[in-house]
């Protein structure tokens, strides 16, 4: 079930990382919206491994 909240993360992101590109520029292309989306993602799949392994450690150390 964690699997599926990590991802619904990741979606989220995704999607508030587009909606910025569309307030930052309204004229932007779907090819900006789609790299802003893609970056969101990565972004939230990027912190969600640093809070694990930030739990992992705080695990093992205590």
């Amino acid at each position: 079930m964690s699997g599926l909240f990590d991802e619904l993360g990741k979606i989220a992101g995704a999607v508030i990382a587009e909606q910025a590109v569309d307030k930052l520029d309204p004229d932007a292309g779907i090819l900006e919206k789609a790299a802003g989306a893609f970056a969101g993602y990565e972004a939230a799949k990027i912190g969600e491994n640093k809070l694990e392994n930030h739990d992992d450690e705080e695990q093992s150390s205590g």
